[in-house]
């Protein structure tokens, strides 16, 4: 059995077994030819098209593709001079409880 669909694997994939798994899912959970409105596969007897293991798959194959970048070109940091608004979050990160030092080790008495 052929399975062209093993044979075209986007360059945007990132994940190719996640993405190879998808598909296989995808073409076996088809619409069925004579009643669009339901799944062809025989597990998914009386399911709606998209069945579950379809629209998984489908959320699969998105999953396995690189992320759209939004922007493009350099971005832009503002710094905030002192006193502004980064002052606020200074001393966050104080330790809950009293810092102590590990207690020092006594030296073993040596054996006679």
């Amino acid at each position: 059995m052929t399975q062209p669909h093993r044979h075209a694997v986007p360059r945007t994939v990132t994940d190719v077994l996640l993405w190879l798994l998808a598909t296989d899912v995808v073409v076996a959970h088809q619409a069925h030819p004579e009643r669009p409105g339901r799944c062809a596969n025989l597990r998914c007897t009386g399911e709606a098209y998209p069945c579950p293991p379809a629209r998984e798959a489908l959320r699969a194959c998105q999953a396995a593709n690189r992320p759209r970048l939004l922007a493009r070109g350099l971005a832009r940091v503002t710094v905030q001079a002192a006193g502004g608004a980064a002052s606020g979050f200074a001393g966050w990160f104080r330790p809950t409880r009293p810092v102590t030092s590990p207690p020092l080790s006594m030296p073993y008495p040596r054996a006679a």
